[in-house]
């Protein structure tokens, strides 16, 4: 559970950082502003690499790449003033289903048998 919170708190901290970046860029002031952004999307690739600690690299990218892209198109839609076409609400549709589809499979192939199908399971 601890790697899914980090995972979350990652997509969390990209998604204010992206979108901080085109607010502070639009106002034209790039000072500390940029830093905060540089270090909201630092903090976001730390807790995405504690996420790959136990959830499966493939499942974790493509959850946080996916609900990034999902949100911050989202939200500049509704913060920014940004148009949403129907082929950019079909590719958003197709983002989340692609990062179910490899969450639902990844799953071990032969669970008896420590590091096969998962690397979670390896044994030091």
């Amino acid at each position: 559970m601890r790697a899914w919170t980090a995972l979350l708190s990652a997509i969390a901290l990209e998604v204010t950082g992206t979108l901080s970046l085109k607010v502070f860029t639009s106002a034209g002031t790039p000072g500390l502003e940029l830093a905060v952004t540089y270090a909201l999307l630092a903090a976001s690739y730390v807790l995405l690499s504690r996420a790959f600690r136990q959830i499966p690299v493939a499942v974790a990218f493509a959850v946080w790449e996916a609900a990034g892209l999902i949100l911050i198109t989202g939200l500049g839609a509704l913060i920014l003033g940004e148009h949403l076409r129907p082929a950019q609400l079909g590719a958003m549709l197709a983002l989340g289903v692609g990062a179910a589809l490899l969450h639902r499979g990844t799953r071990p192939t032969n669970p008896t048998r420590p590091g096969v199908g998962n690397a979670a399971q390896v044994s030091a």
